[in-house]
């Protein structure tokens, strides 16, 4: 029997333990025999396998380890390593192991022949007979020193974070040469960076590779082409019936049609469609100087603890100013190579200090206080303040202690039902020419980085987090308080909002009231 044969007869030996198969023996499909008899031919010591999420690879690859456990694959003191994109994604194949080898050994915690390790920080499970151990990590280049796999296993390796990737898998590979006959074998859904580690295991840096996936430009709703990606999938009625109710919906949904293509087809393109608020062109095209004429309205956009906050300030006329504050510790040095924005005295953030677009207050949290002071010696009264209905009371403390005099406040929340109208009207107004941005490095930047996210109506909201592939330091403050002022000028200048064709129709906002010549609004809760 040739080792392959041997490891397909130990795999499927192992009992089911969850699904419709449970208490059944594992079923070998055939692309996992494909696979099996590609990876473990003689001569090949690197093995890539692809296809489109829910086909079994998890459980499949669990199977695998526990043959070098107790099985065709065993070695004394060998390890089999598990290396997966977070410890607690490592976590979901040990409890497969586990499940595997309780089908085996009904005793498993009880036998003393097994020494299990089962904690928030560690994985594993090791025959004391003849040290064989099946080890479950996450792909953090800081803990992988000292490795030393017979059978490295590695999972989604598309997934892992991209600052870890490569020097993971350079601590795998260097440590490979501990142990005759080292074997690698990554599975998981393609990258859509070509110059990823998988993907050029998968085109053709690998000894043997498997690749399952619907064409480039192919109909994502033409079930032929669902099979060629999803080759369990006339045996796994359920995941038949998810891929299409998730076909229905990504046929609606950008957003959902992206991830349908990446992880459903696995064609290697982008799990998230990048929507930006507005092309760099359009914003720098409407850029200009703009005399402060009218009233102002602020908008107030507060981040938490160490994060940014910004006050943008726009005159009737058109002229739109912002300001933001960081706290002064860390300082800008260490900040600016925190997120990603250069270092010394080039780095983004001390060029808006110099500018005088960055204001720093003491402390490890932005004083608002000394924002809001600032932004009134700058700007002047504000006839109306709009702030985030999430920080209201925040907002309002601040206001009291500073040197403004009394004047309204509304709140907007941040969802669909206000975001979305704010965004529209926040484009329209600058794309109808009647917003003139200052020229200022704080919001060209933000605007750099502002993107938003879809619902399935089309309406669109100002992304936070890493929501739509929002870069998670990504610091567009400014630009969330330039909308939520610009927007609140359009409403009260008459402008008709527009929304997306079948969406629903957003409630009226309260008439504008005039007490001689200053705004009034009531304070929205």
């Amino acid at each position: 029997m040739t080792i392959a044969t041997e490891v397909l007869s130990h795999v499927g030996s192992l009992i089911t333990t969850q699904g419709r198969r449970t208490d059944k023996p594992f079923k070998i499909l055939p692309w996992e025999r494909r696979f099996i008899r590609g990876a473990f031919r003689r001569n090949v010591s690197d093995a890539a396998l692809s296809e489109a999420r829910g086909n079994g690879k998890t459980a499949f690859l669990s199977g695998v380890a526990t043959a070098a456990l107790e099985g065709p694959l065993t070695q004394p003191r060998g390890e089999v390593i598990i290396v997966a994109s977070s410890f607690e994604q490592a976590r979901i194949d040990f409890e497969h192991v586990l499940s595997f080898q309780l089908g085996r050994h009904a005793d498993l915690y009880e036998n003393k022949r097994w020494r299990i390790q089962d904690s928030a920080n560690r994985a594993s499970i090791e025959d004391r007979t003849t040290g064989a151990r099946v080890k479950c990590i996450g792909s953090d280049p800081a803990r992988a020193h000292g490795l030393a796999g017979a059978l490295y296993l590695l999972d989604e390796p598309a997934q892992w974070k991209r600052n870890d990737r490569d020097r993971m898998y350079a601590a795998i590979a260097t440590s490979r040469g501990k142990l005759p006959d080292s074997k690698l074998i990554a599975l998981g859904t393609q990258s859509n960076d070509l110059d990823h580690w998988f993907q050029k295991l998968l085109n053709g840096g690998a000894d043997y590779s498997q690749l399952h996936a619907a064409p480039d430009e192919c109909d994502p709703f033409d079930e032929a082409n669902w099979h060629l990606a999803n080759p369990s999938l006339k045996h796994f009625p359920d995941l038949h019936k998810e891929i299409r109710k998730e076909a229905e919906k990504a046929k609606r949904d950008p957003a959902l049609l992206a991830q349908f293509r990446a992880l459903r087809l696995n064609m290697g393109v982008s799990d998230v469609v990048l929507l930006h608020l507005l092309d760099a062109g359009v914003w720098q095209a409407a850029e200009g100087d703009m005399e402060r004429a009218g009233r102002c309205i602020w908008g107030v956009d507060l981040g938490d603890g160490v994060a940014q906050s910004a006050v943008s300030c726009i005159w009737e006329s058109g002229r739109l100013e912002s300001l933001a504050a960081f706290p002064s510790e860390p300082d800008l040095e260490k900040r600016s190579l925190k997120d990603g924005v250069g270092s010394g005295e080039d780095s983004l953030y001390m060029r808006m200090y110099d500018r005088g677009e960055l204001l720093l207050t003491p402390g490890h949290v932005v004083r608002v206080k000394a924002l809001l002071n600032e932004a009134f010696t700058r700007f002047g009264q504000p006839s109306l303040i709009v702030g985030d209905r999430w920080k209201d009371k925040d907002l309002i403390q601040s206001l009291k202690e500073s040197n403004l005099e009394v004047c309204p406040i509304i709140f907007r929340g941040q969802g669909y039902r206000d975001g979305a109208e704010d965004v529209r009207r926040f484009k329209q107004g600058l794309l109808d020419g009647r917003v003139c941005p200052q020229k200022s490095l704080l919001l060209r930047s933000g605007m750099s980085e502002a993107m938003v996210v879809a619902d399935p109506a089309g309406n669109q909201k100002l992304a936070k987090a890493t929501e739509g592939g929002r870069r998670k330091n990504a610091r567009d403050d400014a630009v969330a308080a330039a909308i939520l002022a610009v927007a609140e000028l359009e409403r009260r200048k008459g402008v008709a909002d527009t929304p997306p064709e079948g969406s629903e129709e957003p409630e009226e906002p309260p008439p504008a009231q005039t007490s001689g010549d200053n705004w009034y609004v009531g304070v929205a809760a």
